[in-house]
């Protein structure tokens, strides 16, 4: 049997076993779908490139003819004003192209995990992972389910990238709930949506909707197909008490040029719903495991960093694994580096996002800030790791503090009501 076993062959674990299959570590990937399999989260962020490129799978990207991603674009509910940025602004180290990818996620999900294996990945679909094999404290295999009997596969480490199965999260209860965001979507695909101009037809668009922590997202899948999905708390959803293509359609209207955009749209499929959007694991890393993508850490999609955390914290577990490789030390405090590096990146997310939902509308003035801008573009395409300071948070905050002290600002009642009091104390609970 392989050295590490990769239980899921999502985008993290594609990764993953790509990079340990190119130092020489054998691995094996296990899935328990066969893809192409359906899945949501159909755009990526720029800082993706750079992994696609040491891995070798940006000529695929390329050859497969993914829509081109060059920016993003907000509307606010009532304005007809549109904020965009252009990834070209920020040019990023290691990165030689101006745009990013939307994709169909079965196709895309599919073709990492042929490319893994072309690389040297052994591969296994349609085998459900049922626990991870303890012994004394550390991880020697995985229990998994063949044709209705139960086989223990032995190995010497285990990478779990179950995705928001949490394999071992649940296995070991390390799962945290967010206390704060608890989102619910509402998404199906469409055709004949009106994209906008030319400018920013490739663009993932944001609608921000006059409900708390409202939003919609609109993003194209290919040439015909336009992935649309509607984001709010779950108890909005509750309380309307609409059945799901009601409740989707009554949200669409509130935002003027988004109801315009799909005027004469047709639903393709059927709707989709999602929820128990964030939380975190205790633990990352253990006596013989550890966890990546979403097994570790899911924030919320708004700024599409799930597949950009997939791939990021298979790179840098890799290059953990192929120390403790070297070492022959497979101990939990040998491999926090990795768990340090990641958390400490998700988290820059983790308080982007709050401070964004806290602002939300009022978000715009600091796209179309001259002296935020760049700072902003920068985290949207997913510089959040190694790295000391973000003034744009502080930028935030100190905004945010200066409309609630003041008793008449004209931005007071555009304040959401999401806490950030707490978020240093979240912070370092979390390190």
């Amino acid at each position: 049997m392989s050295d590490v076993i990769i239980i899921g062959g999502g985008p993290a674990g594609s990764t993953m076993g790509s990079y340990l299959s190119m130092a020489g570590i054998s691995n094996t990937i296990i899935e328990g779908a066969f893809h192409p399999r359906p899945h949501v989260g159909e755009s990526l962020v720029t800082s993706t490139t750079r992994i696609f490129k040491e891995i070798g799978f940006l000529e695929t990207m390329e050859r497969e003819g993914f829509v081109k991603k060059y920016g993003a674009s907000w509307h606010a509910p009532a304005a007809k004003n549109t904020f965009s940025i252009l990834f070209s602004e920020f040019p990023q180290e290691g990165v030689d192209q101006d745009y990013t990818y939307h994709v169909d996620r079965a196709k895309f999900d599919m073709l990492m995990l042929k490319h893994a294996e072309g690389l040297g990945s052994k591969v296994i679909q349609g085998v459900h992972a049922r626990e991870v094999l303890m012994e004394n404290g550390k991880a020697c295999g995985v229990k998994v389910n063949i044709d209705g009997k139960e086989v223990d596969l032995p190995c010497k480490f285990v990478v779990d990238a179950t995705g928001r199965k949490t394999l071992i999260g649940h296995q070991l209860k390390l799962m945290k709930k967010d206390p704060i965001f608890n989102q619910y979507a509402v998404h199906a695909w469409y055709e004949g949506l009106d994209r906008g101009t030319a400018e920013d037809k490739e663009h993932i668009h944001i609608y921000f909707l006059p409900v708390e922590r409202g939003w919609v997202w609109q993003i194209p899948i290919d040439d015909r197909i336009t992935s649309v999905g509607v984001v709010t708390e779950r108890e909005v959803f509750r309380e309307s008490r609409m059945d799901i293509d009601k409740y989707f359609e009554t949200h669409v209207q509130t935002n003027g040029n988004l109801a315009h955009a799909m005027r004469n749209a047709r639903r393709v499929n059927e709707y989709k719903s999602e929820g128990d959007y964030s939380y975190s694991m205790t633990d990352f890393v253990g006596n013989g495991w550890l966890l990546i993508g979403d097994a570790a850490r899911f924030v919320d999609p708004i700024f599409s960093s799930g597949v950009s955390v997939a791939l990021s914290s298979a790179k840098f577990a890799s290059e953990q694994l192929r120390a403790a490789f070297k070492e022959d030390d497979f101990s939990q405090a040998f491999l926090k580096p990795y768990e340090t590096k990641l958390r400490t990146g998700t988290e820059v997310w983790y308080e982007f996002i709050r401070l964004y939902y806290k602002l939300l509308p009022l978000f715009t003035y600091f796209i179309s800030s001259k002296r935020h801008r760049l700072q902003v573009l920068q985290l949207l395409q997913g510089e959040v790791y190694n790295r000391e300071e973000v003034p744009v948070l502080q930028a935030m905050r100190s905004f945010i503090e200066q409309v609630e002290k003041s008793e008449h600002h004209s931005f007071k009642g555009a304040l959401t009501d999401i806490p950030i009091d707490d978020l240093e104390e979240v912070l370092s609970e979390s390190s």
